[in-house]
């Protein structure tokens, strides 16, 4: 999994190619092993793709090609694509407008943005923690399983690679370029606007007297507050209400930011352990277990990167991009939620590089493994 001899790009690419390879082959094998996803695919989802076109994908197609629907009495009730912010819909509606499959654009362009957050993550790494642990910070990131998601037609994977490319500028004293880049992201997902938080605490966190930093925190984070507001003056004037996109979350489950905590986890909580105790086969169980095992070794990775000695806006920041989905009171997809935390590869390779050449085969092995199960488990169950 280490790789110390050559340019530094080696890494980052020879990781992208083994797990985007991985993700594919076991997508392929599913459609034809088990058919297509029980809740079906977009009609621009080639069927071979079926597994890396499905769930929310729709949702973004349905928006990139109608947009935003106009049943706000039934918001938090229904399903609506409400629930959905506007970056990658529209980005599919231009692949639309200029002749291409949408899905088929949106596919590459999260591979490469992976690529782009793998090349950014190494650079970030390095001057850091050396180039050992900056590789196998890469490898980690790559093989994880949650991270089946930057194959597949949604956010994550574009909101990795601003966060990390941004948080690259910010070291480099580039804060104002940092700030506009973490502005897009901020309407790509409701915690893309955490990628400004970070800089901001980078930029508070910086030498300098006490003017100097304050500027270069509102140049971090200003483009993302503007961002965020034109997208709710735009609500408000077209739909009715600035926070139908936090409203609509209802119909998932979801609870009201920090409220859900308290309506929601419990029966949630409960269900998991009721399902346990009577060995039921629901397959919201199953998916439920998957996310409170990856929660745990999220905080686990967590706990490590305290005790590595990381500075605290990357502490803050990945519990925030850990905390912030649970406030409302569900676990659902706590584990791709998770992968927008991307300092938690610095511990994740630490532990690696503490380890010898077996513990490295077992950990890939593990990854290998879990990765072809949970693209399985996408005929059936949202990532």
């Amino acid at each position: 999994m280490d790789d110390l001899r050559g340019a530094w790009w080696r890494a980052p690419l020879r990781a992208w190619i083994v797990s985007r390879a991985l993700v594919l082959v076991a997508a392929l094998a599913a459609v034809a092993l088990f058919g297509v996803p029980s809740r079906g695919v977009d009609s621009a989802v080639p069927e071979a793709l079926a597994y890396l076109g499905p769930w929310d994908t729709t949702w973004y197609l349905d928006i990139a090609r109608n947009g935003y629907a106009l049943d706000g009495p039934s918001v938090g009730v229904d399903f609506t694509n409400l629930a959905f912010f506007p970056l990658l819909p529209l980005a599919m509606a231009g692949a639309i407008r200029i002749g291409l499959n949408p899905f088929v654009a949106t596919i590459v362009l999260n591979h490469l943005a992976l690529l782009g957050a793998l090349l950014a993550l190494q650079r970030l790494t390095e001057p850091r923690w050396g180039r050992r642990m900056a590789d196998l910070a890469v490898w980690s990131t790559a093989l994880a399983p949650p991270m089946i998601v930057a194959s597949m037609a949604y956010t994550e994977a574009v909101v990795i690679c601003g966060a990390v490319v941004a948080a690259l500028l910010a070291t480099r004293g580039r804060w104002v370029w940092a700030g506009l880049l973490a502005a897009p992201l901020a309407v790509a997902r409701p915690t893309g606007a955490l990628v400004a938080v970070l800089l901001v605490l980078l930029a508070l966190a910086s030498e300098g007297r006490a003017a100097p930093r304050l500027a270069r925190a509102i140049a971090a984070g200003v483009p993302s507050l503007a961002a965020l507001a034109s997208f709710g003056v735009w609500m408000q004037r077209q739909r009715g209400s600035w926070h139908l996109p936090l409203d609509a979350q209802g119909a998932w489950d979801r609870g009201s930011p920090v409220v859900g905590l308290v309506t929601h986890l419990p029966g949630e909580l409960w269900d998991i352990v009721r399902g346990i105790t009577f060995m039921t086969r629901d397959v919201q169980i199953t998916a439920s277990l998957r996310d409170l095992a990856f929660l745990a070794v999220y905080v686990w990775l967590g706990v490590r990167l305290v005790r590595m000695g990381a500075s605290r806006p990357w502490v803050v920041y990945s519990a925030l991009a850990l905390g912030v989905p649970l406030m409302s009171g569900s676990i659902e997809s706590a584990a791709r939620f998770g992968v927008l935390a991307f300092p938690l590869a610095w511990p994740a390779g630490r532990w690696l590089a503490d380890g010898d050449d077996r513990r490295r085969r077992w950990a890939a092995a593990a990854a290998a493994a879990v990765t072809v199960v949970m693209v399985a488990q996408l005929r059936l169950r949202a990532p």
